[in-house]
């Protein structure tokens, strides 16, 4: 550890960690193992390791919240069209995006696919936060109407994302929305 870390300390949640202390990372040589044991896709190890192993260590009971806000703050940098919005999920490596049911007020999405069922696989509390708010904030910008998200595990090996828009609550011009153009 450099030297100019030793003795300092971070605040997480509210409170005060040394870096360096060992309560903060446990050995987890076992989810490495069995990920090698279950996969050949030794490039999909990254997104295994950050969305669930590091970032829940760093948020806490934060984690929901802040990766929501977070796919909100990236749909919001890559607006897409409902048109694209599958490409860009699958080009993103968060998965298959199959719309299931569509109307003014509600919106139900599928998410599958390798990546989806690995992380389940891997971790039973895997969070699709990210993707959620994401869908939540495409869903607001293209409407125009304050728009929420929640989304349940289904059958070890697909998320069901629901949308929902509040129709009587207009924050936005969905006219300002300006979709990214998106590689086929």
């Amino acid at each position: 550890m450099p030297t100019h870390l030793l003795n300092q300390y971070v605040k997480i949640n509210n409170e005060a960690i040394l870096i360096g202390d060992e309560s903060m990372s446990k050995k987890e040589t076992n989810k490495y193992e069995k990920f090698c044991k279950n996969n050949q896709d030794l490039n999909f190890w990254g997104i295994e390791l950050l969305r669930d192993n590091l970032l829940p260590d760093i948020l806490n009971e934060d984690t929901h919240d802040i990766l929501y806000w977070a796919g909100k703050n990236l749909a919001i940098k890559f607006p897409v069209s409902l048109d694209t919005i599958s490409t860009f999920f699958k080009q993103s490596g968060f998965g298959n995006l199959e719309l299931l049911k569509n109307s003014d007020q509600k919106m139900v999405w599928k998410l599958s696919g390798e990546n989806v069922e690995k992380r389940i696989k891997l971790n039973q509390d895997a969070d699709f936060m990210l993707e959620t708010g994401f869908l939540a904030q495409t869903k607001q910008q293209i409407s125009g109407f304050s728009t929420e998200a929640e989304y349940h595990i289904k059958f070890k090996s697909t998320v069901e994302i629901t949308v929902i828009s509040d129709t009587s609550k207009q924050v936005q011009d969905p006219s300002e929305c300006h979709p990214i153009k998106i590689k086929e």
